[in-house]
């Protein structure tokens, strides 16, 4: 599965990576992503039970595991400038 080829991939770039932002971004991409692979080994697809409305707009349906992948793609992409903040001090 190529998901599972990803998680490995991340998880070289978690062992060497020295930014704990970036390791906790790889952590969270991971974790979402063997989430979704163990759900549609189980159960032969992801079960998407998060569905919101707002007003008589609907967004997608998702599920915890999508959440941790999105949130660490989005960490991942903050990380450096959160990086560099946090070695400025302000």
């Amino acid at each position: 599965m190529l998901a599972l080829a990803v998680c490995g991939w991340l998880t070289v770039m978690l062992v060497r990576t020295a930014n704990p932002v970036e390791a906790i971004a790889y952590g969270a991409i991971i974790g979402g992503a063997l989430g979704n692979v163990l759900d549609r080994i189980r159960f032969r697809g992801v079960t998407d039970f998060l569905d919101f409305y707002a007003g008589s707009t609907h967004w997608p349906a998702f599920n915890m595991a999508d959440v941790f992948v999105v949130g660490g793609v989005g960490l991942l992409l903050i990380a450096p400038w959160l990086s560099a903040k946090f070695q400025t001090g302000t």
